[in-house]
């Protein structure tokens, strides 16, 4: 039986874009050739929009939201 060679690299490429609103873009292409685009945000309004506590800086807030199962 013939071993297919697996992909080399990562097959995901990401770019980052400013829009004509100013607002940032992060754009990720797959190795299909699918994108798939994020709009940037404050990353401690997220925290909050996510459920994270009120209180601390933005590295505690999110540290306490990806501690959840």
């Amino acid at each position: 039986m013939a071993i297919k060679e697996k992909k080399r690299g990562l097959g995901l490429e990401m770019k980052s874009f400013k829009g004509k609103d100013d607002r940032g873009y992060l754009v990720f292409r797959t190795s299909s050739g699918a994108f798939h685009v994020f709009l940037e945000v404050e990353a401690k309004e997220a925290a909050r929009e996510c459920g994270g506590p009120i209180r601390g800086n933005t590295r505690k807030m999110w540290e306490g939201l990806w501690a959840k199962p």
